[in-house]
C-alpha cells in the first residue's frame, strides 16, 4: 500500500516548501519584448478576443467569460531545463477577478503542460493542462492559494526555475512554492489570459545553462580543475581507441595486399606496390600519433593524481596557507568584476529607460505636429473653396454687367462706348472693395457701440 501511495505521488506531481532548484541559468535563449509581436505572435480581432502589440506591450483582452486562452510563439522552440521570466500587468476592468499567467512544457495543441496563473485577488495556482481541461497540481478545490505579500493588483513578475522535472516558483522575486511534475520533461513556453480579463505582457524571457567547455576553461578551484582533467582524459582515451581501430584496419588491408601479391600477382605491379607503401606509411604515422596521445594521457593522469592529492591536503588543512590566500584573492577579484558588470548593467538600464522616455516625448511631439499639419491643410482647403466662390461671383457679376450695358445701350438708342474686359473687371473689383469697406465700417461702428455699452455698464456697476 505504501509503495502504491508513493507511485501515485510521483506520477501526479507533488510540492515541497523549500527551494529545490539550485542551478544557475545565465544563457539567454529567448528575449521576447513584444516590440514586433506580429512576426511571432498573432494580432486577433473577433467576438471573443482582442490581441494587439502596441507601446512595447502585448495587450490581451479575452471577452469570453467561459474560458481563458493560450498563446504561443510561431517559432515553436522547446526547452527543458531553464529559468522563465515574464511581467504581466492587469488593466482597469469591471471584472475584479481577472487572471493571467505563463505556460511551461506545453505540448502540441496544448494537449499537455503546466500553467502558472495569478489573479487580481493576489492569489496564484499551479495547474496541469490536458487538452481542454485544467487540473490543480498543488492545493485543493480550484487550486487558488493566497500570496498577499508577494502579489500586487497591478504589475507582477512571474519567475519559474525548472531542472530535471522539479520547479521553483517566484512571484515578484519572492519564493512561494516548489513542486515536481514528472510526466513532461520538454516543451514550449507561452502566455495565458483568463476569462473576461484585460491584461498586457511586457516581456517573456527564457534563460538556459551556460555549459562551459572544460578543455578551454581557466580553472581557479580544485573541483573544476579535476572535472577539466577528467574530461580531457576521456577525450584522449576516445582518440586513442579510434586510432587503434584505424591502425588495425590498415594492417588488415596491408596483409590482404601482401597476400594478394604472393598469390600469383607480380610484385612488379606498380599500383599494388604504391598502395602497400601508402598503407605502411599511414600505419607508421598513426603509431606515432598514438604514442603521442598515450604520452599526453599519462601526463594528464599524473596531473590528475597530483590534483587529487592537493585536494586531499586542502581538505585536511595541511597545505600551505599561501594557496588559500591566492584562491581568496581570485574570488575577491571575481567579485569585484561582477560588481563592476552589475553597475555597468544598471547604468545601461538607466540609459535605456531615459531613451525610452525621450522616444515617448518625441512621439507625442510628432503626433501634435501631425495634428497641426492636418488642421492647416483643412484651413487651406477652406480658403481655396472661398477663393473659388469669389471667382464665380466675379464672373457672374461680369456677365450681369455686360448684359446691363447692352440693355442700356438699346434703350437709349445712342451709341455707348463699350468698356474693355479689363475696365469691366476693374469696375467689379472697385465695387467689391467698396462693399467690403462699408462692411468693415459697419463692423467697426458695431464694435465701438458694444465697447461704449460695456463702459456704461461697468461705470454703472462701480
Amino acid at each position: 500500500m505504501k509503495k502504491l501511495f508513493l507511485i501515485w505521488i510521483f506520477a501526479s506531481g507533488f510540492f515541497v516548501q523549500g527551494q529545490e532548484v539550485n542551478k544557475e541559468f545565465t544563457k539567454l535563449l529567448l528575449d521576447e519584448q513584444f516590440n514586433q509581436a506580429d512576426k511571432n505572435w498573432s494580432s486577433t480581432f473577433n467576438a471573443d478576443n482582442l490581441f494587439i502589440a502596441q507601446n512595447g506591450y502585448y495587450e490581451l483582452y479575452r471577452k469570453s467569460k467561459k474560458s481563458g486562452y493560450y498563446l504561443f510563439s510561431n517559432a515553436g522552440e522547446e526547452y527543458n531545463n531553464y529559468l522563465l521570466e515574464s511581467t504581466v500587468v492587469f488593466n482597469e476592468h469591471s471584472n475584479k477577478k481577472q487572471s493571467a499567467g505563463v505556460v511551461l512544457m506545453a505540448q502540441a495543441e496544448t494537449s499537455g503542460g503546466v500553467l502558472i496563473e495569478i489573479n487580481q485577488k493576489k492569489e496564484f495556482r499551479i495547474m496541469k493542462i490536458s487538452k481542454d481541461k485544467q487540473t490543480p497540481l498543488v492545493g485543493n478545490g480550484n487550486g487558488w492559494m493566497k500570496a498577499s505579500n508577494a502579489l500586487t493588483k497591478g504589475e507582477n513578475l512571474i519567475s519559474v526555475k525548472t531542472y530535471d522535472k522539479v520547479y521553483d516558483l517566484y512571484l515578484n522575486g519572492q519564493f512561494v512554492q516548489s513542486f515536481t511534475y514528472i510526466e513532461l520533461s520538454k516543451g514550449k513556453v507561452g502566455i495565458y489570459v483568463g476569462p473576461d480579463s484585460k491584461v498586457k505582457f511586457d516581456y517573456l524571457r527564457v534563460f538556459g545553462e551556460d555549459k562551459k567547455d572544460l578543455t578551454n576553461l581557466t580553472t581557479t578551484d580544485a573541483k573544476s580543475m579535476e572535472e577539466s582533467f577528467t574530461q580531457i582524459i576521456v577525450k584522449l582515451k576516445d582518440q586513442i581507441n579510434k586510432k587503434d581501430k584505424e591502425i588495425d584496419e590498415l594492417r588488415t588491408k596491408l596483409k590482404l595486399c601482401e597476400s594478394g601479391s604472393g598469390g600469383g600477382v607480380k610484385t612488379s605491379d606498380t599500383a599494388l606496390i604504391a598502395q602497400r607503401n601508402r598503407l605502411n606509411t599511414r600505419v607508421d604515422e598513426l603509431e606515432v600519433e598514438n604514442e603521442n596521445l598515450k604520452t599526453q594521457l599519462a601526463m594528464m593522469e599524473e596531473e590528475l593524481k597530483s590534483l587529487r592529492e592537493f585536494k586531499d591536503r586542502i581538505e585536511k588543512g595541511n597545505e600551505d596557507g599561501d594557496i588559500i590566500i591566492n584562491l581568496t584573492n581570485m574570488v575577491a577579484t571575481q567579485k569585484t568584476k561582477i560588481e563592476s558588470l552589475e553597475n555597468e548593467n544598471k547604468s545601461l538600464n538607466k540609459e535605456n529607460n531615459d531613451l525610452f522616455m525621450e522616444t515617448k516625448d518625441l512621439t507625442k511631439q510628432l503626433d501634435k505636429n501631425t495634428n497641426d499639419l492636418t488642421s492647416e491643410r483643412a484651413k487651406n482647403i477652406r480658403m481655396q473653396y472661398e477663393l473659388d466662390s469669389l471667382r464665380k461671383l466675379i464672373f457672374s457679376m461680369k456677365d450681369s454687367l455686360n448684359k446691363k450695358n447692352s440693355d442700356t445701350s438699346k434703350s437709349k438708342g445712342a451709341p455707348v462706348k463699350e468698356l474693355t474686359d479689363d475696365e469691366k473687371l476693374q469696375q467689379i473689383i472697385e465695387k467689391e472693395r467698396e462693399e467690403r469697406r462699408k462692411k468693415r465700417e459697419e463692423e467697426e461702428r458695431e464694435r465701438l457701440r458694444k465697447e461704449e455699452e460695456e463702459k456704461q455698464n461697468n461705470g454703472g456697476g462701480g
